[in-house]
């Protein structure tokens, strides 16, 4: 079993929202409307950024070593809880690293957000 933990100042965040090419790099389109839809749309993506740091920090390899954040998807089933997409070659990382499930719980208040990843 692995874990990994982020936590993020949501004011941070702010700075880069209306920023075109920072959520493209980031986020994938089903996050970037959800978050659309969403009130505090600030925190919530700061929640979605912590998820994907606290997956890659479990899998040990942190940002930039061979997976990008947009291959990582943070999705909600029916009843909003958070659940992790990853792209074919992300999945193939996981594997290789002999996992192949993954938890993830995601917290935040209007000023910090924090998540939790647990790979099985």
């Amino acid at each position: 079993m692995l874990i990994g933990i982020d936590s993020l100042d949501v004011e941070r965040m702010g700075k880069f929202i209306q920023n075109e090419r920072f959520l493209n790099k980031y986020f994938t389109p089903y996050e970037a409307a959800y978050v659309n839809q969403t009130n505090n749309k600030t925190m919530r993506l700061a929640g979605i950024y912590c998820a994907k740091e606290a997956f890659l920090k479990a899998l040990g390899i942190g940002l930039n070593n061979g997976i990008a954040l947009n291959e990582i998807e943070i999705n909600h089933d029916e009843n909003g809880r958070p659940f992790i997409k990853l792209s074919d070659s992300a999945k193939m990382v996981l594997m290789l690293k002999g996992h192949t499930k993954v938890d993830i719980s995601i917290t935040h208040t209007m000023e910090i957000a924090n998540a939790v990843c647990i790979i099985y």
